[in-house]
């Protein structure tokens, strides 16, 4: 792993955004232990010869979490194809887009499908801090019907019982989120609209993820999709292009977090090479997709930021287009930076867990973005980050820059 230090560092003359709210709070010394936050004063305390950072007036902020990405996939115009290539080039690929994260400032990520173990096995060496990259939640295999969303690689299971046992096999290899197919995608065949698994095999997997304290995020397009995960007792709808007021409603009333990934369709065009089928969906559903997006914000849908990124012409790092689309549909810049902080840090937290994600605060885990001023205010600039922080070390982003472009010279090499 690349970074400075054991996870102890001194922070100097900044302001931090702190709490669940990302209140401006001056500080003189921000003093980091072990990885975590465990003070934040006015004054200049003794750092203990920790190494220091002088931030000359930069703004601190929870490190940024995409809580919808496919570490595993590269953007590619055919993307799923990718998950037939070889192994090396695909375990390349998770570093290469780990790296990206943490250059865009994403110190944490929600991984909600891949083939196999692929992203497990990176966010296990990661935890293990013999690679460097972000913080991951990994869902292993996507869990979808016969002919459903993702079946060419996905775990195929029909029925409730055969559901569960799909779900205790992925806890078994380690997943610490599931993911379920509630209706049709976009990017596979079929109608998007409808619907995949039904309640009873929706329940079944979400009763199951819950005896191991992990959650369960469902794709879900359409209203009775959405209605149906709803009903099983899922913790996270992701997309909802197609939902309606109703659907909005119930979300808002079962308190349960929308991840809209609104922005993955905005580089689909015909030319590019990304299969036809997908376009023609794409380009039908963009309006409708960001009017539904629009209207939960305005319902007061709960929302956590997420990209879909690794889709086709979507890489690892798109966050910000994702938060100005928010405020392009009526959030304020303050809002669409909790959803990618405190709002998805949260769906990071696992039961039992006493690591806090997402914050700014003593006794939280000091993942952290510097920028040179008020994100609050211009969320442009965390498309520059002047620091990253994962654990309490400083990325060398230098470093960062570097062995990227060694990394796609070795997958442009083996393409």
């Amino acid at each position: 792993m690349t970074g400075d230090g054991s996870g102890d560092l001194v922070l100097r003359n900044g302001t931090a955004l702190v709490g669940p709210d990302l209140v401006a709070r001056p500080f003189r010394t921000l003093l980091v232990r072990d990885g975590t936050v465990v003070e934040l004063s006015a004054e200049d305390r003794d750092g203990a010869g920790r190494p220091e950072v002088d931030l000359a007036g930069g703004f601190v902020l929870p490190g940024l979490v995409d809580a919808h990405v496919h570490l595993d996939l590269a953007a590619s115009p055919a993307a799923f194809e990718h998950w037939d290539r070889s192994p090396f080039v695909r375990s390349m690929t998770c570093f290469h887009n780990g790296l990206l994260a943490l250059r865009a400032g994403i110190t944490a990520v929600r991984d909600l499908g891949s083939a196999d173990m692929m992203t497990l096995d990176y966010a296990a060496e990661v935890a293990a801090g013999r690679l460097l990259g972000p913080h991951v939640v990994a869902a292993g295999r996507p869990i979808t019907m016969t002919g459903g969303h993702c079946a060419s690689h996905g775990r195929i299971a029909d029925g409730p019982d055969e559901v569960r046992r799909a779900v205790r096999e992925q806890l078994a290899v380690g997943a610490g989120v599931v993911k379920l197919m509630a209706t049709g995608g976009i990017s596979s065949p079929g109608n998007p609209g409808l619907p995949q698994l039904g309640v009873a095999e929706l329940r079944a997997a979400v009763e199951q993820a819950r005896q191991a304290g992990v959650q369960v995020a469902a794709h879900a397009h359409a209203p009775e999709g959405i209605r149906n995960a709803l009903e099983a007792g899922v913790d996270t709808i992701e997309h909802a292009a197609f939902a309606d007021d109703d659907s909005h409603a119930a979300l808002v009333a079962a308190g349960v977090t929308l991840v809209p990934t609104v922005s993955a369709l905005n580089p689909i065009a015909d030319g590019l090479g990304i299969p036809a089928a997908t376009v023609a969906k794409s380009l039908q559903a963009r309006e409708q997709y960001a009017r539904a997006t629009a209207a939960a914000v305005a319902a007061g849908v709960p929302i956590a930021a997420g990209t879909d990124a690794g889709t086709a012409f979507n890489p690892v790092g798109g966050l910000v287009d994702e938060l100005e689309m928010y405020v392009r549909f009526g959030m304020s810049r303050t809002a669409a930076l909790r959803s990618a902080t405190v709002t998805a840090g949260g769906l990071l937290n696992r039961a039992g867990s006493d690591t806090r994600r997402g914050v700014l605060e003593v006794g939280a885990r000091a993942d952290l973005v510097v920028t040179a001023g008020d994100p609050r205010e211009d969320l442009g600039l965390l498309r520059r980050p002047v620091e990253v922080v994962v654990g309490g070390r400083r990325v060398d982003l230098g470093w960062v820059a570097r062995s990227v472009a060694e990394v796609e010279a070795v997958l442009e090499a083996a393409a």
